[in-house]
Parts: structure tokens; sequence; C-alpha cells
């Protein structure tokens, strides 16, 4: 036999999981959580302007340790494909987002996959940003690469600093 407190507590229970459900639900169907809305990882790394800006046609560029980069590539998440980015230990992602252009607009990609990279260690370093696809099948299995080749300096001010 189940006890009157165990039933009451299942049955609080309950009522609080389901009206949870309907909050969701609430929420998803009024239009406060859009599936355009875009996402932003690490927010604060995007309140600062960027020493450099680089986009697909970017191939190289030339910083300073501190420098931050940030690169853009288009991107339409409804496609199905994804982007997966890797760096050398020299550069270190900081900030991830995905920006959508406004539905009224003609464009072939409906949005902008943007990082912003910091320059961590001199030398020569490497962003690959790779454009893959999540379906097996095989359409649609193009790869597209970007590759920026980032030759990091050490920052003037470290070096006269080390002179003293």
């Amino acid at each position: 036999m189940v006890a009157t407190g165990h039933r009451r507590d299942l049955i609080t229970e309950f009522v609080t999981i389901l009206l949870c459900l309907i909050f969701i639900l609430f929420l998803s169907f009024s239009g406060c959580v859009r599936p355009d809305a875009g996402f932003t990882f690490r927010p604060e790394a995007f309140g600062v302007l960027p020493n450099v800006c680089a986009d697909e046609s970017t191939s190289q560029v030339t910083m300073s340790v501190g420098d931050t980069m940030q690169v853009s590539y288009p991107w339409s998440p409804e496609d199905g494909r994804f982007w997966r980015v890797t760096v050398t230990d020299g550069l270190f992602v900081s900030g991830d987002r995905y920006l959508p252009h406004p539905p009224d607009i003609p464009v072939e990609m409906s949005g902008t996959r943007e990082w912003m990279v910091q320059a961590v260690s001199p030398g020569t370093h490497i962003f690959i940003g790779n454009l893959r696809s999540r379906a097996t099948t095989v359409q649609n299995k193009d790869i597209i690469q970007n590759k920026i080749t980032v030759t990091i300096k050490e920052n003037e001010k470290n070096l006269s600093s080390g002179l003293i």
C-alpha cells in the first residue's frame, strides 16, 4: 500500500513537471524563442573591436602578440552543414557567434559565423575553418576548407621593456 504522503509528493512532482512543459511550450509559440535569433559563446570577446578582420578570401595576416582577429564566414545552418575550426597553439579562439541576416534581405547564406581569435605567442600559426555536412548521404558531402596563415610578431612594448 502506498502511503498518503508519498502519493502527495508524486502528484506535486508531476504537476511541477507539467507546468514547466507548458511554460516551455508557451515560450516557443509566443515568439520569445526564435530559431533565427543567432547565438554567441563568450560574448565578452566581441565587446572590443578586433585589430584584424578576416573573411573567406583572407589567406594571410600579420599580428602582434595580444592582438585579436575576427574571422567571419558565411553560413546557413538550415542546410545541415556546420563549421568546425582548429587553431595551432599560438592562437586562442576566445569567442564564437552566429549572426543571422534579416529575413527580408535576399542573400544566398542566411547569416554569418564569426570567431574572435587572440594571438598568444610569436611565430607562424594557422587558423583552419572546415564547413562539413552532418548528413551521411553522398549528396552535400562536399567540405569547404578555409585556411589563414597567421604570422605573430613579438609585441614591441614587450621587446622594449625586456631591454631595460
